[in-house]
């Protein structure tokens, strides 16, 4: 089958790893798949792309996405408005040239950008896939309209997703499919091998992975650590993550750290920006803390647990279909630092327990979301295209 991801990358995260790691497993189960970019402005994903030995396509070299909203000069908007009308154009018309002579029987679109200059019944369906969590009320009218007509199918990475694109009217349970996350074991086996054998003296490791964001919860971790320290449990706390080329982003990570400094937690909290090898980070660490707002499938908890490592989270989007509370970590109430400081010391003060939990982690992803999950998963997709 030829398959078509098509792109606008801005940041190379997780759902950008994700659809690497999809499109390499469908290339390696034979199908022809390609993956199309807009600019082709994000070298860690072009490379990523590269080193994978994937096929890649960009439609219109550019350094840099058309903001139009950068200036509340109104010339500057209008100006900025119509570069991005003839950007738009251009892209277009490059993909449609492209598509001509590459024949997809499917083009993944992730975002409206993508799926605005594509057209329905071109000889190619069109599948949305929804990878973080499908807020549908935060979508616009015309967004909504857009996904709703201009789909053919949709596909979620939970159960939850898929209910959420029902539930908001965009499709019929019949074309929404849910294709999870997948992880590499082979590669996880790799890094435990380099593991150092822990004592008694050493610190529970904490982990929070998110990039620098309110809304991904590095404040409430923070109070954990104050609450930790100041009850003598012996810690220390890494926050990973990316900090984006975003005053937002910026100025939060600026916040952070001046938090650490005024809590006196400089001795506590590591943090490590833009790693680009982040099973490094996990191999050491003993929990996963995921205090974030809104998921979809989070990529760091399936990482997290395939290591061994309980999770901790809200209950936001997909957590839920990877923490069974009790059973492969606990789901706190939402940004409760009194209930994440108690499953914390649970864990911490029995090693039993510790034990049973982290077990259960690896058990439950190698069972449902090893890569021959995945690819079985759009096989059904696949089998239902060429059927409709």
């Amino acid at each position: 089958m030829n398959i078509i991801f098509l792109e606008a990358v801005q940041i190379h995260g997780g759902a950008r790893k994700s659809t690497i790691e999809l499109a390499k497993r469908l290339i390696d189960e034979g199908h022809n798949a390609v993956i199309v970019d807009f600019w082709g402005n994000c070298d860690e994903f072009v490379e990523d792309v590269q080193n994978n030995k994937i096929p890649l396509t960009i439609l219109k070299k550019n350094d840099a996405p058309i903001a139009i909203f950068n200036s509340r000069n109104p010339l500057k908007i209008f100006r900025n408005i119509t570069l991005f009308l003839l950007d738009w154009l251009s892209l277009k018309k490059e993909f449609k040239a492209f598509q001509k002579t590459f024949r997809p029987d499917v083009v993944i679109i992730n975002n409206i950008k993508t799926n605005s200059i594509l057209r329905k019944g071109r000889g190619y369906k069109i599948a949305y896939f929804a990878r973080g969590w499908f807020a549908y009320n935060s979508i616009s009218f015309l967004k909504k309209l857009m996904f709703k007509y201009n789909s053919d199918y949709f596909i979620g990475v939970s159960q939850s997703t898929r209910q959420a694109i029902f539930t908001g009217g965009l499709a019929p349970l019949e074309k929404i499919f849910v294709v999870p996350n997948a992880i590499d074991l082979s590669k996880v086996a790799r890094y435990k091998q380099l593991r150092r054998e822990k004592t008694e003296s050493d610190p529970m490791v904490i982990l929070h992975c998110g990039g620098f964001l309110p809304a991904k919860g590095q404040e409430m971790s923070l109070a954990l650590a104050k609450k930790l320290k100041d009850n003598q449990v012996n810690f220390k706390m890494i926050f990973m993550g990316a900090v984006y080329d975003s005053p937002v982003s910026v100025k939060f990570l600026n916040k952070i750290k001046s938090d650490i400094s005024l809590f006196g937690l400089e001795n506590d909290i590591e943090i490590v920006l833009n790693h680009k090898d982040p099973f490094s980070i996990f191999k050491d660490s003993d929990v996963l803390i995921h205090p974030s707002d809104t998921e979809g499938l989070p990529r760091v908890i399936m990482e997290a647990l395939a290591f061994e490592m309980p999770a901790i989270a809200n209950p936001v989007g997909g957590v839920t279909d990877y923490i069974l509370h009790n059973f492969t970590g606990y789901i706190a109430n939402h940004n409760d630092v009194n209930d994440y400081y108690d499953y914390i010391t649970k864990l911490y003060y029995n090693p039993e327990l510790y034990k049973f939990i982290a077990d259960n982690a690896r058990n439950l992803i190698a069972s449902n979301y090893a890569k021959e999950n995945q690819i079985e998963a759009f096989h059904k997709i696949f089998k239902k295209l060429g059927n409709s």
